[in-house]
């Protein structure tokens, strides 16, 4: 009987081994997870309601244009998927989430859906080995022999994950590219301590002196050390790739021209005096902006760092995509394959990090499936 080793009991070990279980009863499954606990960082995910996709499912979302991720991620039916394990789904807008609205049900259709496999908890990885056909996997446990080896170990993004496990890949000399901590958090310089906990809609647009490196909308939400929101932490993606200094143009009122804004403020001050601007923002923001002489319409805030990985959503690095073929297979490595946020693949806000864990994971499976029933026909 051969024998699959998924490391990893997050959204695509568990995709996986889901989807492998379902096809075959005729092989042994071992899900190995370091912590007390499987899909820990999956329950956080979307507080706590668990975004696994999005209608507007595009490469463009994503820090890459391989095809094979393109074909892998349009070709995955997610509704699909999850429905044939027994969990229903709808969209909010263009948010895909579980019926439930809770992370926690996607856990447990995903653990239901596994067929005699073995989930072994508290089970750290330390060395993949290579025999003449098959692995050896050091753990802190016990050594197990596998015929094929899933590495789905994730990144260190979150408070409940931490640890990534790449030295694991570096060990067998693939190529690793330094990781970033990404859809995170922004230290700016100013700061605005005063407006921690304010939000505003607005239109934000990432600079390299007068250049525009991309630009969002969204709401930006001020922290004591920069800003954060979804608009933010969208641009947050693009800043490693960038020498400093880089500037956040922010435009709070995005849906008038210059010279609306000009007329508009000019006609307020004239009746309303130094409350010209309660009647548009939040009371605090309106004191800071007026306060510090900024035009509501241009807020220039330089970026000085991120927040850490504990505060990220998913790491921006990896496994080098050259390290693998169109099936996630390791090139030099017959039978281990990576999925997941392992790769040095990450996506935007909305879904779309889900969708790839989810995807790769059955991608896999299938194609472990198909190589067992050709050595049968064989």
């Amino acid at each position: 009987m051969k024998t699959v080793v998924i490391i990893g009991a997050g959204a695509s070990g568990l995709a996986c081994a889901s989807t492998l279980s379902r096809m075959r009863d005729d092989i042994q499954i071992i899900v190995l997870e370091q912590f007390n606990k499987t899909a820990k960082k999956l329950l956080a995910t979307g507080n706590g309601r668990c975004n696994l996709s999005n209608k507007n499912m595009t490469i463009n979302a994503f820090n890459t244009k391989e095809k094979k991720i393109e074909n892998m991620i349009k070709g995955f039916d997610v509704i699909g998927y999850f429905q044939e394990i027994g969990l229903l789904t709808k969209y909010n807008g263009d948010l895909l989430y579980p019926f439930s609205n809770q992370a926690a049900t996607v856990r447990k259709v995903l653990l239901d859906s596994l067929k005699n496999v073995v989930v072994i908890e508290n089970c750290k990885v330390t060395k993949i080995e290579k025999r003449k056909t098959k692995y050896t996997i050091r753990t802190n446990k016990k050594d197990m022999l596998a015929d094929f080896v899933i590495c789905a170990m994730g990144s260190k993004a979150g408070r409940l994950s931490g640890e990534d496990n790449l030295q694991i890949l570096q060990d067998l000399d693939l190529t690793i590219n330094k990781s970033y901590p990404s859809l995170v958090q922004l230290h700016t310089k100013p700061s605005y301590p005063k407006l921690k906990g304010v939000r505003v809609k607005a239109c934000v647009s990432l600079m390299k002196q007068d250049t525009v490196i991309d630009t969002k909308e969204g709401e930006v939400l001020f922290t004591d050390t920069g800003v954060s929101g979804i608009c933010i932490m969208q641009l947050s993606r693009l800043i490693h790739h960038y020498t400093s200094p880089l500037h956040l143009h922010i435009d709070m009122l995005f849906s008038y021209s210059e010279e609306e804004v000009k007329e508009l403020l000019y006609q307020r001050k004239k009746k309303y005096q130094s409350y010209y601007l309660e009647g548009i923002f939040n009371e605090k923001l309106a004191n800071v902006l007026i306060e510090n002489d900024i035009s509501p319409k241009k807020m220039i805030l330089e970026i000085t760092g991120t927040n850490d990985h504990t505060k990220a959503q998913v790491m921006s690095g990896g496994l080098s995509l050259k390290e693998v073929d169109d099936n996630l297979e390791c090139h030099r490595y017959p039978n281990v394959f990576v999925v997941g946020e392992v790769l040095d693949v990450d996506g935007d806000c909305g879904g779309y990090n889900l969708h790839f864990a989810f995807a790769s994971g059955n991608h896999v499976a299938k194609i472990i499936d198909y190589r067992m029933r050709e050595n049968v026909t064989d």
